[in-house]
């Protein structure tokens, strides 16, 4: 135990993205690896305040995760010397022959229930089966021979071309690793093809700013004289965050490694020159990848919705009533991937700008107008008729920032 690795799994509660980004800073630091899966962790770190729902799918998550194993939890307003320290302890607890032995004692004598509960049965994204129904049609009911283990059992149903094919219900998040955390997403599958999505958000209740509104928010509310460089910084930083995350999700650890490493480098406030040339090294490296390419070409693209937008529309989902109505060919994952690097080196350019800052235009559009509400009002769409595996891609080429959303139930 004592020479056992320490494998994180990191989960973001409400407002809490900036202990997320301490914590994955000081994983780095330490060259620990990072947990893919509750059966690789043997960390479970949340950062931030999870709600009852996302409290309940880390539990469960934390169920899953064999001894020796440690739990950590960190507030919102965690300082890196907090961080250090409650990881430090982390290693003591799980070199703790003693306290392991309890723990797994513990687990072992209480038994498994005989008949799944309303909490029972979850698969690995920690979201429950058993409380899922079959699609009701136009005003019918399916019938079903229950749960078993808390799994629905597959339905009939008319796919695309007129058969009856099974139809299963496989929820996504909402604690999945290089997920949006708190963001659930419903699917009706017939074989590995989406028929159907709905999107909901758990947490907790609104009240705060999200980490990477907070320079736009200020100097608009008049509470701190905020440049324009401070605030392209924190832009740069939350691309490649999203960076970072859909690299990840492609399957290039190596890339999505370096963009983090540019994200803690740019909050660290770094110097421009320094960081404007490893981008640039950075970007080209991603540019030239012909399977990234390959990858991420024509996914998340939905087509004959509306007129043409411009480039930068086709890259961002839209505010107003017909949000995200509209995405062009330019407006796939790939193009979005383009985007952020494009404005990552706009943004990196201008880090020494001393000017006031002017508008309210954040990194994922204007602050005021939430732009994650309509990056989830279109996902349903973006997913309709996709294959599974191209479902994380699609959420992570969308990023959407839930500290954006009112908390309460969201649904699309």
């Amino acid at each position: 135990m004592r020479r056992a690795s320490v494998r994180p799994l990191v989960v973001a509660g409400v407002y809490g993205t900036r202990t997320r980004l301490l914590v994955e800073a000081e994983v780095a630091r330490r060259g620990w690896a990072v947990a893919l899966s509750p059966g690789e962790a043997s960390l479970v770190v949340v950062c931030g305040v999870p709600g009852e729902e996302l409290a309940e799918a880390i539990r469960v998550v934390w169920e899953g995760v064999v001894s020796p194993r440690a739990f950590v939890e960190l507030p919102s307003e965690a300082t890196p010397e907090v961080v250090a320290g409650a990881l430090d302890g982390a290693v003591v607890a799980l070199g703790d022959e003693p306290g392991q032995r309890r723990d797994a004692a513990g687990r072992q004598s209480r038994s498994w229930p005989q008949e799944p509960t309303d909490r029972g049965g979850m698969d690995h994204s920690g979201m429950d089966h058993g409380g899922m129904h079959g699609d009701m049609g136009a005003g019918g009911h399916e019938h079903h021979m229950g749960s078993p283990g808390g799994v629905a059992m597959a339905e009939r149903g008319p796919d695309r071309d007129g058969l009856k094919l099974d139809r299963l219900h496989v929820p996504l998040g909402p604690v999945l690793v290089d997920w949006p955390s708190g963001l659930v997403v419903e699917t009706v599958l017939q074989g590995d093809v989406i028929q159907r999505a709905t999107v909901r958000v758990v947490g907790g209740v609104a009240g705060g700013v999200s980490f990477w509104d907070e320079p736009w928010v200020a100097a608009s509310e008049g509470r701190a004289a905020v440049t324009r460089g401070e605030a392209e910084r924190r832009r740069a930083a939350s691309h490649l965050d999203s960076l970072g995350r859909l690299l990840a999700v492609a399957g290039w650890p190596s890339a999505a490694l370096h963009a983090r490493w540019l994200r803690d480098r740019t909050l660290a406030q770094d110097s421009r020159a320094d960081l404007s040339r490893d981008h640039a090294r950075f970007a080209r490296r991603v540019r030239r990848s012909r399977i990234l390419a390959w990858m991420l070409r024509d996914v998340g693209l939905s087509m004959g919705l509306g007129e043409e937008p411009d480039a930068e529309d086709a890259v961002r989902p839209r505010a107003g009533p017909d949000a995200g109505a509209v995405v062009s060919p330019e407006g796939d994952v790939l193009g979005r991937l383009r985007w952020w690097l494009d404005r990552t080196g706009a943004a990196l350019d201008a880090l020494d700008d001393p000017t006031p800052l002017v508008g309210d235009d954040g990194p994922r559009g204007p602050v005021g107008e939430r732009s994650s509400v309509a990056a989830l009002d279109v996902l349903p769409r973006l997913l309709d008729g996709a294959e599974l595996a191209a479902a994380r891609l699609i959420v992570a080429g969308l990023d959407p920032d839930l500290d954006q959303l009112p908390r309460e139930a969201f649904h699309g």
